[in-house]
């Protein structure tokens, strides 16, 4: 597709795009095939440069962005599935995967990995959930 041919070129018409479609421009979806990582937490799906550069965009307090160290903490390449969710409220299968709440992307189906006990006593702090699974555990039981 051409630059001059982009959706969001709204200079024909003088019209704004509606809202939702602003929304969806703006979604973070993985700008590689190869080399994509999954959030442990969210189960968001990005390349790693994505994550050092803008961090996790529905944990941000896992401070990823600009922290290698982090992302390898919070991330993980072990996952199964992909599913590009466009509308989170509305969508069945964002509800089955608890997303629902979470921004438009492209996420995991099940995630394998652990966090580190610290990284995990902030999750709970927090009151949070997480969707990584230790290697060998019951896929069917939520953190």
């Amino acid at each position: 597709m051409m630059d001059d041919d982009r959706y969001d070129d709204d200079e024909e018409d003088g019209e704004p795009l509606p809202p939702k479609v602003e929304e969806l421009a703006q979604a973070p979806v993985p700008t590689a095939i190869k080399g994509v990582r999954s959030c442990m937490r969210c189960g968001i799906i990005k390349t790693l440069d994505q994550f050092l550069e803008y961090g996790c965009e529905n944990c941000p307090f896992l401070d990823m962005a600009g922290n290698h160290e982090r992302c390898n903490l919070c991330t993980t390449a072990f996952f199964e599935g992909q599913v590009a969710v466009m509308d989170p409220g509305e969508s069945w299968t964002a509800k089955w995967l608890r997303v629902d709440t979470y921004l438009p992307g492209v996420y995991a189906i099940s995630i394998t990995g652990q966090f580190d006990r610290e990284i995990e006593e902030e999750l709970e702090s927090r009151g949070c959930r997480w969707r990584c699974r230790p290697v060998g555990s019951d896929p069917n039981v939520m953190a």
